[in-house]
């Protein structure tokens, strides 16, 4: 299962909402359970899950909407007198990998460091025919951060993660199309606190995809603006952002270097406690995406929307 940064982004934001330790003055284990439903309509060429028939490689992608269940569990153990958080379960990525790290409070901000592991993931074999078929692929890495840099309001984060395709037959048919490798995405915020309840958050990010062929290597850079509610329980997320890949050589498919603008837009509500119930939580989200390649083929847009909930013991 792979989704694109702006969901990642949310999915990020609502697992620190969701999860943050509470203060603590004693060791403890506790845990989050939940679950929900996740719903994606997306128009890309190279999502596996999209339409596995295409009538022409010059044409803009077809609509596929998925709907799937989404389970999530992490558990926390926190070690008071060294101030550590140590997790396993779901990640800041997506909820289809698992995690296992460590979270290290300071005496101003934290910093966290984690292993990765996908369990699923899926591309088409050969996205450039018009009846493909599915493969499986690997996704696994380390992520880091530093909140609060130093007490400032900055904060920085790197993910490194590799990727593995177990049948990439348009990398065997051109090896300047081969998609093994790794990708590195640096990203440094900035949380500005306009008042008691009002946060604005902007962010650079600068990704650089290392694949084997040279055609799937790309730079890309982007920025956010994020504004956050917080009232008592409730907590209202709104994001907008916006990136440019530029790829580094010529798609030989196509023959023409691909560069992607594209941009985003998403919204979240998470809810402590719903109707009074204690340590329940409800999120809800959508997003809408778009980019605008030179070639149509990698023309995307996509919409999701998701509801969870659960309990934290």
């Amino acid at each position: 299962m792979q989704y694109t940064r702006s969901f990642l982004s949310l999915l990020f934001t609502a697992s620190i909402l969701l999860t943050v330790p509470l203060p603590s003055h004693a060791d403890s284990l506790t845990a989050d359970v939940g679950a929900g439903l996740l719903v994606i309509s997306k128009s890309d060429n190279l999502w596996g899950r999209g339409k596995s028939s295409i009538a022409s490689l010059s044409n803009s992608p077809q609509s596929q909407t998925v709907v799937m269940a989404i389970p999530a569990l992490l558990l926390r153990y926190r070690q008071d007198s060294l101030k550590n958080t140590y997790f396993l379960g779901a990640t800041e990525e997506d909820y289809g990998r698992v995690a296992v790290g460590v979270k290290h409070d300071l005496a101003q901000g934290s910093v966290d460091a984690a292993l990765f592991y996908s369990f699923m993931g899926s591309e088409w074999a050969d996205p450039y025919t018009l009846n493909r078929s599915s493969t499986k692929v690997q996704n696994f890495g380390l992520r880091a951060g530093w909140d609060r840099i130093a007490g400032s309001p900055f904060s920085a984060h790197y993910t490194v993660s590799a990727k593995l395709v177990n049948n990439d037959q348009s990398g065997e048919r051109y090896p300047d199309l081969k998609r093994d490798g790794t990708k590195h995405l640096l990203r440094i915020n900035y949380a500005l606190k306009l008042t008691d309840s009002l946060t604005l958050t902007p962010s650079l990010s600068f990704e650089r995809e290392i694949a084997e062929g040279a055609a799937n290597r790309s730079s890309s850079p982007g920025g956010a603006f994020s504004l956050i509610w917080r009232q008592q329980n409730l907590t209202w997320i709104n994001r907008v952002s916006g990136s440019y890949s530029m790829h580094d050589n010529a798609n030989p498919v196509f023959g023409t270097t691909l560069k992607e603008p594209g941009y985003s837009a998403t919204s979240l509500v998470l809810w402590k406690n719903p109707f009074d119930f204690k340590k329940f939580w409800l999120t809800a989200g959508i997003v809408y995406e778009q980019t605008l390649p030179n070639i149509t083929f990698f023309e995307k847009r996509s919409n999701y929307f998701f509801l969870l909930g659960g309990y934290s013991f």
